[in-house]
């Protein structure tokens, strides 16, 4: 489950990864998935992941899903929470980097999402 990308180069790699990001099911995650060094990842009562959040290597949040355009990357896998082994944090530490997220990129957010109490869980795990 390695979720290394390198930055696209040349005019041609750009290209096609904004042509497949649109395509995909979460288009504001391609141009940004190379930026990512640590997922922080929610978990619902079943162990699926239910909410995420990308963080650059500044500790600055760069993707949050699923909202009204993206799906969301480890919510499209079947990855469940014993495939996790990064530390655990709490619900109220990813609850502030999620509000970080969309206060930098209002409108995103799907208003009808809301974080269920019951899914305290959390976890981060390094980018490979």
């Amino acid at each position: 489950m390695a979720t290394s990308w390198d930055e696209p180069r040349g005019i041609l790699g750009r290209l096609f990864r904004k042509m497949s990001s649109k395509l995909s099911e979460n288009p504001d995650y391609g141009s940004k998935l190379h930026l990512v060094h640590r997922w922080f990842v929610e978990f619902d009562d079943d162990g699926h992941p239910y909410r995420e959040i990308g963080v650059d290597n500044a500790g600055n949040p760069v993707l949050a899903g699923p909202d009204k355009r993206n799906y969301g990357f480890w919510l499209d896998t079947n990855a469940t929470f014993k495939d996790f082994d990064g530390e655990a944090i709490s619900g109220e530490l990813f609850e502030i980097e999620w509000r970080r997220f969309y206060e930098r990129h209002p409108g995103r957010e799907d208003p009808s999402f809301r974080p269920d109490p019951a899914f305290p869980q959390a976890t981060t795990r390094p980018s490979n």
